[in-house]
């Protein structure tokens, strides 16, 4: 089965380029991003390759000599417009799907307008038919969380709705049987009419038919008119249609409550620049993707450290491995070792940062032992996701590396890269007979600090550039696997 679907669009309604490879194996997929940024003209490019006339209708702006080109593994399309409505298309890619779009160019309201609610109001009994139990119950699951909801809807018979009524479709109707009304899908709630039109379209495209590989089915607009109750029901049943029918099932939208939904994987997120020029951020976290098109809504990922010091030595750990690559993380110092696993566990437990979003606790190294023996061995704390840095602490690392057991290639290159006034010697040896030979990590660290300061620097920087060495000296590997983990 090929997988991935690469397009590109070049000067379509604004967008001098917009290139992305799209994955059509089974599942729901998301493109979101800010208003005018690309969402509805890619959802209907795609749509080309199984329905060609989109581009004529869709794109009756878009300049001449505009064109898409699709590739999928090894087969290929490009579609040039001519004029104002003909595309030449070289190639004969073609997939099978169906398209929903947006008001003005989909299907679901193409027979709402003033005639046919006129005719819709001259429907009798005789002219309706039940409609189908898969457009009922999951119309009443998804709006209402009750299947039964919706069994007094019916369906025009095919028949009256084309030959005397004269519809495109077969509209739904209603029937309230104490008032004895007779109510059609264009009175009905904007939500509700949505809805049907795309119930209908998926039990007779997928239902009736038999889907084959590469079926994809492409959605713009999805959340109008929708609570968010409804739309986390919606993605359930789409995800649940995904998998029992193999299809790819794609959807525009700037719904907040419906890309928390979906898998970091799964979003593709637009970002139309200052020149024209669209950049396709994939795989995209939820608050990433959402903090352009809505308020500010927290983090990816919390991480709780146990001091500024913990959270500089984080935070290089990101630059090093690239975990800020569209997602939101926030490193915020908790105290002690102890404290840190409290403020964790008050979080889970009072589901304080929300739906889709993650906390990982990073300890010093020195601790390690002492929290599997006090919580970890006894089944304390287990619901938390505790993960250890590569070294005891700042000033542990410090004192072992340049006192206890010297490091004479850690030694060299720390004294020339801090100490210029006073050689890095001078300094550990002023130490010792202050110290009197004691052990103190952070007295040690209070020393180096006020002799690298004294030379135009500012404890943070001093801070930010140890930590960045050390970062570059130890094997940071382990822990930047639990930091992307912790996401997952």
């Amino acid at each position: 089965m090929k997988d991935k679907l690469d397009i590109e669009l070049c000067n379509i309604r604004g967008i001098k380029s917009l290139k992305v490879s799209l994955n059509l194996r089974p599942g729901i997929y998301a493109i979101t991003g800010k208003n005018a940024s690309g969402k509805s003209s890619l959802i209907a490019s795609l749509s080309a390759i199984f329905y060609r006339k989109i581009l004529s209708s869709y794109f009756q702006n878009t300049p001449n000599e505009a064109h898409i080109r699709y590739h999928l593994e090894g087969d290929s399309m490009m579609a040039t417009k001519k004029n104002e409505i003909k595309w030449d298309f070289v190639g004969d890619l073609r997939l099978n799907g169906f398209y929903e779009g947006s008001i003005i160019h989909g299907n679901r309201f193409r027979d709402a307008n003033y005639g046919a609610l006129y005719r819709a109001n001259k429907v009798k009994r005789e002219n309706l038919t039940p409609a189908e139990d898969f457009v009922k119950e999951n119309l009443g699951i998804i709006l209402k969380d009750d299947a039964n909801h919706y069994d007094s809807l019916y369906r025009l018979k095919a028949k009256d709705a084309f030959y005397f009524f004269k519809f495109r479709g077969s509209p739904y109707f209603t029937i309230n049987e104490e008032e004895n009304l007779i109510i059609s899908q264009f009175s009905l709630s904007t939500g509700e009419n949505l809805l049907i039109s795309l119930l209908h379209s998926i039990h007779f495209q997928l239902i009736k038919k038999s889907a084959r590989d590469h079926y994809i089915v492409l959605l713009d607009e999805i959340e109008l008119a929708l609570h968010p109750q409804a739309l986390v029901r919606l993605v359930k049943f789409l995800g649940q249609l995904s998998r029992e029918r193999n299809i790819a099932i794609y959807f525009s939208t700037h719904s907040v409550e419906l890309v928390r939904q979906i898998a970091p994987n799964n979003i593709y997120y637009l970002e139309k620049h200052i020149d024209n020029t669209v950049e396709v951020i994939n795989p995209c976290y939820p608050s990433y993707a959402t903090r352009n098109i809505s308020f500010f809504d927290g983090y990816d990922l919390l991480v709780l450290v146990e001091d500024h010091l913990a959270r500089t030595i984080i935070e290089w750990i990101q630059r090093r491995h690239d975990l800020n690559s569209s997602k939101l993380i926030h490193i915020l110092p908790s105290g002690g070792w102890e404290n840190t696993l409290s403020l964790h566990s008050d979080i889970l437990d009072s589901e304080l940062l929300g739906f889709g979003k993650s906390v990982i606790s990073v300890l010093d190294g020195d601790i390690e032992q002492e929290y599997k023996s006090k919580y970890k061995d006894k089944g304390k704390m287990k619901a938390l996701n505790v993960s250890f840095l590569p070294i005891p602490s700042i000033e542990k690392f410090l004192l072992d590396k340049l006192v206890i057991n010297l490091d004479l290639k850690f030694f060299r290159h720390f004294g020339d890269s801090f100490f210029k006034k006073k050689s890095l010697d001078q300094v550990i040896s002023d130490f010792n007979k202050s110290n009197k030979g004691k052990k103190d990590g952070k007295a040690l660290f209070n020393t180096l600090v006020q002799e690298a300061t004294s030379v135009n620097r500012v404890e943070e920087e001093f801070v930010t550039m140890v930590s960045n060495y050390i970062v570059e000296t130890e094997d940071t590997e382990k822990l930047a696997g639990r930091l992307k983990n912790a996401l997952k």
